[in-house]
């Protein structure tokens, strides 16, 4: 069987000299890998969030396959030179690939990772990174609610999430069990409102979304990319 699509470049892995296992996240099919053929010809554009377009193809739908790749756009070549959003790159790579089923197409989601590569290159990337983590879990079926508290349905001073039920609570009702509760940086309320952030506004985010992702979809283990972004947020 065959198919064509586009997707984004989540991960390689050598097998051999001249070939490599190739994991793309593709706009219709989802995360699915195949072994690529490594040539002069391709081996400098491989790389993680390069967008491509691939075709597919096995003797049988369960087999590995393999692939043919074009490149697109290689809108990540600026990275080097760009840590912060490298950083940021790298870990939306690592989590779409441990996360995400083999074989399932997430196209909104497949959007927002479109949209995160873009806005790398732009002061907002930190603020278009947490809003890709909370995507991905709510994609996943595991969205929080963060339009209003549970207990009084008030929008009104949301600052602080349940560990329990990933609900926003008011300043009223979250006072008596401040310590028991997940800090909600006002900006994650507000995606529509491109204002400057603080570290400790982008930390407290992935701090929030960090604590659901090994919840539900990690396990106790982040992915070693996510905890390098993380780290950059806490020593500056």
């Amino acid at each position: 069987m065959e198919w064509q699509d586009e997707g984004i470049i989540l991960h390689t892995q050598s097998l051999g000299e001249r070939k490599q296992v190739v994991s793309l996240f593709t706009a219709a099919h989802g995360r699915c890998a195949g072994v690529l053929h490594v040539s002069q010809k391709n081996k400098g554009w491989v790389q993680c969030g390069g967008k491509v377009k691939a075709r597919w193809g096995a003797r049988l739908e369960n087999h590995m396959g393999s692939w043919t790749l074009e490149p697109l756009h290689a809108h990540t070549a600026y990275l080097l030179d760009a840590p912060g959003p490298l950083a940021a790159l790298l870990s939306a790579a690592s989590l779409c690939q441990i996360a995400l089923p083999e074989r399932h197409a997430y196209p909104q989601l497949y959007e927002r990772f479109e949209a995160l590569i873009k806005d790398l290159a732009s002061p907002l990337w930190a603020r278009s990174y947490v809003f890709f983590e909370l995507s991905l879990l709510e994609e996943l079926g595991y969205g929080l609610d963060l339009k209003t508290c549970a207990v009084t349905g008030s929008t009104m001073n949301l600052n602080a999430v349940s560990p329990r039920t990933g609900r926003a609570v008011c300043d009223e009702v979250a006072k008596p069990y401040k310590e028991k509760l997940l800090p909600l940086p006002t900006f994650v309320c507000q995606e529509n409102q491109e204002t400057t952030l603080e570290d400790k506004e982008i930390l407290g985010a992935l701090t929030l979304s960090g604590y659901f992702l090994e919840r539900y979809l990690l396990g106790r283990t982040q992915p070693a990319a996510r905890l390098r972004l993380v780290q950059r947020f806490r020593v500056k």
